[in-house]
């Protein structure tokens, strides 16, 4: 039995994070980017921010969402 319980080590999986604002139109590159480069381990939770944000380059109020993304980079 307490080697039923005992896991290799190497079998465990290092968990990775990226956190960060996305423009609303640019979210669904975003997302397609982050599955392809996680090759589909991933889980992306978003929420939109509900007031504008000014655009530090143009100027221009521009509709942002959050992002948590959780992947495995062990695979």
């Amino acid at each position: 039995m307490s080697q039923e319980m005992q896991t290799d080590p190497s079998k465990h999986g290092n968990l990775g994070f990226i956190t960060g604002v996305v423009s609303r139109s640019k979210f669904v590159t975003f997302e397609r980017i982050i599955f392809r480069a996680t090759r589909g381990n991933m889980f992306l939770k978003s929420a939109a921010i509900e007031q504008p944000i000014i655009d530090p380059a143009t100027g221009d109020k521009v509709t942002f969402s959050v992002t948590i993304d959780e992947f495995d980079d062990a695979v």
